[in-house]
């Protein structure tokens, strides 16, 4: 049974502004939860595996769990956002397990961003005016703040997706799509070469630049995500590298390292 603690950490929102943005303080990165994300100013767009996204004020941007992203700063104006994270628990331990379709169902053909005019038609723009209310007044885990991020939820639920903007070739879109679906399996250049009609070497030329990664750093970041999650869930570690698509523990443990500095077992 999950404890009033533990719920009490199935979300969380913040509001703040950087002065000057630079590109070395948003790298491209992906976690556990699902993020909502709320431009506010500032001179940027935003990158979804691949998928690059225009930004005007009120625009959200809605990431499902280890999906790669990052900001982009076309100048160094000041940038400021609303981030709301809720944990894929949230949904069962509240009772409202058919919310969480808007964020299992994303895709790179799907997109990601709800623009402004939506979030304001919506509701969801009162909602999450609301959520901060509530937070001033009665507290972060308070029920009325509950009750706004659920209302929020539904409503994004309840929303459709903007297809894709500014998307890479429709070619790479593809093959970070097969990437996805095939991580723990091995995969190769040349594989993606006759798979995909692309030269390995224009790939690699042209993965980095949509998203900031080169494909051995793309499936090994998913990799290690997957290993950790299976780990968190009880599995073994050696097994979970297995699982996760590491083909020798020592690989999987250097792999860590570099990622989290620290062992697995810590």
């Amino acid at each position: 049974m999950d404890s009033v603690f533990e719920k009490d950490k199935l979300y969380s929102f913040s509001e703040w502004t950087t002065e000057q943005p630079s590109k070395e303080n948003f790298y491209l990165h992906l976690h556990d939860d699902y993020e909502i994300f709320m431009f506010l100013k500032g001179d940027s767009k935003y990158v979804v595996e691949g998928n690059f996204y225009d930004l005007e004020p009120y625009d959200i941007i809605v990431i499902k769990k280890y999906q790669m992203h990052r900001i982009y700063h076309n100048s160094c104006t000041p940038y400021s956002r609303f981030v709301c994270m809720v944990k894929p628990a949230f949904f069962r331990i509240n009772g409202c397990e058919e919310y969480e379709r808007a964020f299992l169902n994303l895709s790179e053909k799907i997109g990601n961003k709800i623009d402004a005019q939506t979030v304001k038609d919506s509701g969801l723009y009162d909602a999450i005016t609301r959520l901060k209310k509530y937070e001033t007044e009665a507290g972060t885990y308070s029920p009325v703040a509950l009750s706004a991020i659920t209302e929020m939820l539904y409503l994004i639920n309840n929303i459709k997706m903007n297809p894709t903007q500014n998307a890479v070739s429709p070619r790479l879109r593809d093959v970070i799509a097969f990437i996805n679906n095939n991580f723990t399996k091995s995969i190769t250049l040349d594989e993606l070469e006759r798979r995909f009609y692309i030269s390995k070497y224009h790939l690699c030329h042209l993965f980095p630049q949509s998203t900031g990664l080169t494909i051995h750093q793309f499936i090994t970041k998913k990799r290690l995500a997957l290993a950790k999650e299976l780990i968190d869930s009880g599995t073994n570690i050696s097994e979970a590298s297995q699982l996760a698509g590491f083909n020798t523990y020592s690989s999987f443990y250097r792999a860590y390292i570099n990622e989290h500095k620290k062992p697995p077992k810590k």
